[in-house]
């Protein structure tokens, strides 16, 4: 199987260079975006690993189009993505990979452990609730729970693997998200088309989160916003009923509210605004509610537990500011035009 191995980076020349050193020896073509680096990245990779192609971009064009610019005219079976702010296991790439034999698998979750932390996961894939919303499978539980994980719903796009040939046919990822949800999106559309995703227990890589944005800064709080309510509005969860509807309010607007009253921000509420316009101009899709894994009432356990520990201090420095698989931190902030 020909598998290409896809990393995007914006000035983080260290952390890619790390990355990259972790994944000699795979057998796997390796790929590198700049998405118009300043720090020399480019250059650097160049000198220290002559046989990694290196796609150049000249501005920063978020996480998705950065992966399609690069990925959309590969020839190969397998697209793997892995975040620069990681370090892979050995065989990483050859233990996600081995899961796409599988005929009906056409998209396989990868680990991600906690850099502060490896004996916790940081990301077994994407789990949903009954609004859609995306949650970290595993996320801060025990590795040793990783062998009776179930296979979660995608991959999140820090540690994945797809079938080459349908990312092409699907037109890859959506580029209307600069980032955060398009992994969510790209694995709805690949479950619409009749595949599945399975979990790839022994394919692991080390997640030193929020190294490159940040785990919760504004811009991934504006971009966090702006997604959520693309993908709603895409796909018309709140026709679904007056329930849902109940449902969706619940879980998202006492986390806007905490953006706006205790950090002072209007931004998530503006993005949010403009991502349910970007949504609805798109043509609809069915909200596919039977995927959701986690219950409402588990659902709005974990979001409320989450604002009592960011109203009290004690959110941990690691944790995103939405837990959900959103994990791919590396696409770095847009600039403040396109915030």
């Amino acid at each position: 199987m020909k598998a290409w191995v896809v990393i995007p980076t914006y000035d983080a020349c260290e952390l890619v260079l790390r990355a990259l050193e972790s994944l000699a020896g795979s057998g796997a073509g390796l790929l590198v975006v700049d998405n118009g680096s300043t720090d020399g990245t480019a250059e650097a990779v160049a000198e220290r690993f002559p046989h990694v192609r290196i796609v150049r971009n000249e501005s920063n064009l978020g996480f998705g189009r950065a992966i399609n610019r690069a990925a959309l005219d590969l020839e190969g079976d397998a697209l793997v993505l892995v975040n620069n702010d990681t370090v892979c296991e050995p065989g990483f790439v050859e233990h996600i990979c081995a899961r796409l034999a599988e005929p009906d698998v056409g998209m396989v979750a990868g680990i991600l452990l906690l850099g502060s932390d490896p004996d916790l996961v940081d990301s077994a894939g994407i789990e949903l609730d009954t609004t859609l919303r995306s949650w970290d499978a595993l996320w801060n539980r025990p590795a040793a729970e990783i062998a009776s994980a179930s296979d979660p719903v995608g991959p999140c796009g820090g540690a994945a693997a797809y079938r080459l040939d349908v990312f092409r046919r699907l037109g890859g990822f959506d580029e209307a998200l600069f980032a955060y949800w398009e992994d969510v999106d790209l694995a709805l559309r690949f479950r619409a088309a009749g595949w599945r995703c399975v979990l790839a227990r022994d394919a692991r890589a080390v997640h030193h989160h929020g190294a490159t944005l940040g785990a919760a800064s504004p811009a991934q709080r504006r971009l966090e916003a702006f997604g959520r309510a693309y993908v709603l509005a895409k796909y018309r969860v709140a026709e679904s009923g007056l329930l849902t509807r109940a449902r969706i309010a619940a879980l998202d607007w006492p986390v806007l509210a905490v953006h706006l009253l205790v950090r002072r921000e209007l931004g998530p509420i503006r993005a949010r605004a403009r991502g349910a316009r970007a949504g609805r101009g798109q043509p609809p899709h069915r909200a596919p509610l039977e995927l959701a894994t986690i219950g409402f009432r588990t659902a709005l356990g974990r979001q409320w537990g989450l604002l009592l520990l960011r109203l009290t201090g004690r959110l941990p420095a690691h944790l995103h500011d939405h837990v959900p698989a959103r994990t791919a931190d590396t696409r770095a902030a847009p600039p403040s035009s396109r915030a």
